[in-house]
């Protein structure tokens, strides 16, 4: 029995692990920059540092728009890039819950981890799954574009599924 148990617990140990492993992982190719504002933003670890956006629009493939609907308080879909010292994050809201995590700008790409959410209950199914579907899009981006490279207005995900989720620049955090 003791040697059953121990398997047991290798194989939930070396389970946590790769489910650990894999919630890292993020982008893994990193979303390459379209347009010289993008390629400059990129250069620069605190380029989007102290930016916020909101998802104002979702293109599929093939040219359908998604409905993007407001949280159950009026909230819109955000991303909120703040920097303080060497630590980047993003944070937002999804639709239903708020989410956090962390990116970087690196090599000329832009990194986004997958980010943790809180657990609040999305009745409405399409919130349910456009929050899903957000949550994966961010660490899938191919490429991201900007409208200009010294105060941005406009920022662009192009998904690797083909969907491309467009925000538009919103009230900036305060500097800390």
């Amino acid at each position: 029995m003791p040697i059953l148990m121990s398997t047991r617990c290798r194989l939930l140990c070396l389970g946590l692990l790769a489910a650990a492993l894999a919630g890292c992982a993020g982008s893994p190719g990193g979303a390459r920059p379209q347009g010289a504002a993008a390629a400059n933003a990129a250069s620069s670890a605190d380029s989007l540092a102290q930016t916020s956006w909101e998802l104002v629009r979702w293109t599929q493939p093939g040219g359908a728009l998604r409905d993007i609907p407001h949280g159950d308080n009026g909230e819109p879909v955000r991303l909120t890039f703040l920097a303080q010292g060497k630590q980047y994050r993003v944070n937002g809201f999804s639709g239903c819950n708020r989410y956090m995590g962390s990116y970087k700008l690196q090599g000329g790409k832009l990194y986004i981890d997958a980010p943790a959410t809180t657990r609040m209950a999305c009745v409405p199914p399409e919130r349910a799954r456009l929050e899903t579907d957000y949550l994966r899009g961010l660490a899938a981006i191919d490429t991201f574009t900007l409208d200009n490279g010294g105060a941005p207005r406009h920022l662009t995900f192009n998904l690797r599924g083909g969907d491309v989720l467009e925000f538009a620049r919103r009230q900036d955090p305060p500097t800390p």
